[in-house]
C-alpha cells in the first residue's frame, strides 16, 4: 500500500477516535491529522519510504529546536557557550538518528510492524505532547499494520 492510502487509513482512525473522545471539532481534527501522519511511522524501516524521507528533514530542525530549547530555558538570549552546547547536543541527537536508521535499520516490516511499536511510539508522544495525541499516535500506527494486514504483537 502506499502513502497516500496509509495517511488516508489513519486519517479515518483519528476521525473515529475524536468521535469516539467527543473531542471539539479542532482538537480532533488535529487528533485526526496526527493518526494520518502516524500511519506513515511504521515505515521508517524502508529508505525510499515518505516518512523516512520527511524524518530526514525533521529530525535535525527538531534536534536543534530540542537542544535549544532544554539549553537557553532562561529566554530567547543565549551565551556563546550555549550555543556551543545547543549545537553539540544538535548534532549528537541527529547523528544517533543518522546511525540508527543506517546501520541499525530493521529489515523492511520487522520490529517497525508491530504492536509493541505502535505502543511505544505513543508513549513516546505522550511524553511530548498529551493521552489525546498518544491515542492518536497509536490509532494511526495499528491502522498501518491493519492496512498491510502485517499484525504482529512483538
Amino acid at each position: 500500500m502506499n502513502w497516500p492510502e496509509h495517511m488516508f487509513i489513519g486519517a479515518l482512525f483519528g476521525l473515529i477516535l475524536a468521535l469516539f473522545l467527543q473531542l471539539p471539532i479542532i482538537e480532533g481534527g488535529l487528533v485526526a491529522g496526527m493518526a494520518a501522519i502516524s500511519a506513515l511511522a511504521p515505515d521508517i524501516d524502508h529508505d525510499s519510504s515518505k516518512i523516512r524521507k520527511i524524518s530526514n528533514i525533521t529530525v535535525p530542525i527538531a534536534a536543534f529546536g530540542f537542544s535549544f530549547a532544554a539549553t537557553c530555558s532562561e529566554g530567547v538570549m543565549c551565551t556563546l557557550d550555549d550555543m556551543r552546547s545547543i549545537i553539540i547536543l544538535g548534532l549528537a541527537i541527529t547523528g544517533l538518528y543518522m546511525i540508527v536508521i543506517t546501520f541499525f535499520k530493521p529489515k523492511h516490516r520487522g520490529i517497525t510492524h508491530t504492536i509493541f511499536s505502535a505502543l511505544v511510539f505513543a508513549i513516546f508522544i505522550y511524553i511530548f505532547s498529551d493521552l489525546n495525541f498518544a491515542f492518536a499516535g497509536f490509532a494511526g500506527y495499528a491502522s498501518h499494520l491493519l492496512a498491510d494486514k502485517h499484525i504482529r504483537m512483538i
